[in-house]
């Protein structure tokens, strides 16, 4: 569960020329970085990123940025052609989108977590058929292999560790080339291609 971020424009030639890829087949475009949405009413969402409980938020590289402090000087650049809603089409000015997800990735106080493989207990108590599984536990600070919110990027480094220590591959383990890099001025991560 978590909340996604968007830009909305109703202009398609900015939607084409900072979001879209020409076709080699005349004027058509493809490759969209962005969904034509018509509820309620016609549209371009542009997905800028999203927040989940635990989690860093994650942010969608495009063309015209793939930094925060980029997509911000872009959409001053752009303000007039752009909106910033969240999926719930609540809309924001920049600095309540600004501070929502930088109170997001600091919140609260980092928790140290550990990697262990076994029924979770949750599933102990009320899964029919539980099975071992690798999960992260509450641990010392000693015993972290990760901290809370999660780096999407470390994550997946000691995931795969994990995998190693107890001899067991999970799910996933290439995911790593999706995600694409952290920011270097805030505590956000970066993702390549589409997600929700």
């Amino acid at each position: 569960m978590g909340t996604n971020y968007y830009f909305i424009t109703k202009n398609s030639k900015f939607a084409h020329k900072y979001f879209a890829t020409k076709s080699d087949y005349g004027n058509y475009y493809y490759d969209g970085e962005y969904e034509l949405c018509e509820n309620p009413y016609l549209r371009f969402e542009i997905h800028l990123n999203k927040c989940s409980c635990g989690w860093r938020p994650i942010f969608q590289i495009h063309k015209a940025f793939d930094t925060f402090n980029k997509l911000e000087e872009f959409y001053y650049k752009h303000q007039k052609q752009l909106k910033i809603v969240d999926e719930y089409d609540r809309e924001y000015t920049f600095e309540e989108y600004k501070n929502k997800i930088i109170r997001h990735a600091t919140y609260r106080d980092p928790e140290p977590q550990k990697w262990v493989y076994g029924v979770p207990e949750f599933e102990k108590k009320y899964a029919t058929n539980p099975r071992p599984r690798l999960h992260l536990v509450d641990c010392s600070p000693e015993e972290a292999d990760i901290w809370t919110p999660y780096n999407h990027l470390e994550y997946i480094r000691t995931e795969r560790e994990a995998s190693r220590k107890y001899g067991v591959w999970e799910r996933w383990m290439s995911h790593d080339t999706y995600y694409s890099h952290n920011d270097p001025d805030y505590p956000f991560d970066w993702s390549e291609g589409e997600f929700s």
